[in-house]
């Protein structure tokens, strides 16, 4: 873990917390390095402006011909990178946006596992997003108090928030922090796609039509993510529904 030194007359230090490690992929039902995956870290961000190659590790090495170049950027102008290598700014807010190349699959879904670990102010939950798609599920995963609010003080937070978007390759991820005073820390994403399922109304994927996938459809309506659209006209919205109620009552 890296602690943040900024370029004023100020070290901004995680005090003696520890923190607690990211998580691997596996207890979402793939392991990295396995086909249509795919894994980026970054531990030392060295521009606002792009360019910053995965350190923590990445999958597939080489890239395939085609894939986008995995990248992360400050998109505001507030932000600068400190001496430890993290994105931070002092004036105000900062807008952070993470490319993942991913494998792509006519018709499938990829599911994205974004994990940061911010100090000092954190990551506004309103502004997060995948290709659009608010998260599926968010996993605090680690919280050490700093101290006070402010330059030095706020929180250690390591957190985990799980997308569910359409398998068309690359993904997009952005999120602002919610005040003045955030560092980027550290980032990784995995990514594994596979074919959607050939029965709509299973929602949740168990291999069998049940009135669970009623609330894993209403989950999905809400975070508008895949499964939503029952109707296969390219939008998730109320009428969905109505042709989640068909698809069920037919049966797969």
């Amino acid at each position: 873990m890296k602690t943040l030194t900024a370029t004023l007359a100020v070290s901004l230090v995680a005090g003696t917390g520890a923190a607690q490690g990211f998580t691997t992929p596996d207890s979402y039902g793939w392991s990295r390095g396995v086909d249509d995956s795919s894994y980026f870290g970054w531990d030392d961000l060295t521009s606002v402006s792009g360019g910053n190659v995965p350190d923590l590790g990445s999958f597939p090495s080489p890239l395939p011909a085609g894939w986008a170049t995995p990248d992360v950027f400050e998109l505001s102008g507030n932000g600068f990178v400190t001496s430890t290598g993290n994105i931070y700014s002092f004036s105000g807010p900062i807008e952070i946006e993470v490319v993942a190349p991913a494998a792509p699959v006519t018709g499938g879904t990829t599911t994205v596992l974004l994990q940061t670990r911010t100090q000092g102010r954190e990551i506004d939950a309103n502004t997060i997003n995948c290709d659009g798609v608010a998260p599926s599920e968010v996993v605090e995963l680690y919280r050490f108090n700093l101290g006070p609010d402010g330059i030095g003080g706020g929180y250690l937070v390591e957190t985990l928030w799980r997308f569910e978007v359409p398998a068309d390759g690359t993904v997009v991820i952005g999120f602002e922090s919610d005040g003045e005073s955030m560092s980027l820390d550290s980032v990784v994403v995995d990514t594994f796609s596979e074919e959607g399922s050939s029965c709509l109304a299973d929602v949740n994927g168990d291999g069998s039509v049940t009135p669970a996938d009623f609330s894993a459809w209403v989950a999905a309506f809400n975070a508008q993510s895949a499964g939503c659209d029952q109707n296969g006209d390219g939008a998730c919205s109320p009428a969905d529904f109505s042709a989640w109620v068909s698809n069920f009552n037919a049966g797969c």
